[in-house]
């Protein structure tokens, strides 16, 4: 039996044990990639790897532009355009890092700084599942913090994260619609079915379907994801 002081002595060495294992490389780190490695990934990925600012970096400071500052105040609620840009999310809150005091509204002072906040660094604008793989043997090698994006809808936040790269599957559109949809090692058909494309949103899949004389029973909302397959009937 382990006496009480012993017991409180070894959770107190657990506690103290640095948990380096489990942190990401950040900016300042020496594991963090060169320009070199980070234009080596753009080229495996067809030039689809940008470097991304708050979509409000352009109303502030050196990086203000009255024009594109007046079309982003235009836009700033617009969740279709939100759900396109990688330095966005669908909720403000999002966007910004608390502990950091890093954020960057439209409504801010112009001569206020424009923080990083929770918006990637680094985002590859997703066309296939070679861009997607790519992207992820690449955080892995480096032990980057990684975030998926599809319409940054997620209520938790897990679209955003402080200095991670980006998968934005916003430009993966494909939709493909069959009369009899068999399974995976299935024999059964399920009857008509359309699979999608991560970057889907509702209205594409509504009337792609609807060439086809059918219907799926989806949301309303222009700019929530869609599970890749689902059952569809006739119109």
């Amino acid at each position: 039996m382990i006496k009480p002081l012993l017991l409180s002595l070894l959770v107190t060495a657990v506690i103290a044990v640095p948990q380096s294992g489990n942190c990401r490389c950040r900016p300042e780190d020496s594991c963090w990639p060169s320009q070199k490695e980070w234009s080596a990934l753009n080229n495996t990925i067809h030039g689809n790897l940008v470097a991304v600012r708050p979509v409000a970096s352009v109303c502030h400071q050196a990086e203000y532009d009255a024009k594109a500052c007046s079309t982003i105040t235009g836009l700033w609620s617009d969740s279709a355009w939100r759900s396109s840009q990688p330095g966005a999310a669908q909720w403000e809150n999002w966007e910004a890092w608390p502990e950091r005091n890093q954020s960057c509204y439209v409504g801010s002072p112009q001569n206020a700084v424009c923080g990083q906040g929770r918006i990637s660094l680094y985002s590859v604008k997703a066309h296939s599942a070679s861009d997607i793989q790519q992207a992820v043997r690449f955080a892995s090698a480096h032990n980057l913090r990684l975030v998926i994006k599809n319409t940054g809808h997620d209520f938790l936040g897990r679209s955003t994260a402080p200095e991670s790269l980006q998968i934005l599957t916003h430009g993966m559109t494909d939709v493909q619609i069959v009369d009899d949809f068999v399974p995976k090692r299935s024999v059964k058909s399920e009857g008509p079915a359309v699979t999608i494309a991560a970057g889907v949103q509702l209205p594409q899949m509504y009337a792609a379907v609807a060439k086809h004389n059918r219907t799926v029973i989806g949301g309303s909302s222009h700019t929530v994801g869609i599970r890749h397959i689902l059952q569809i009937t006739h119109g």
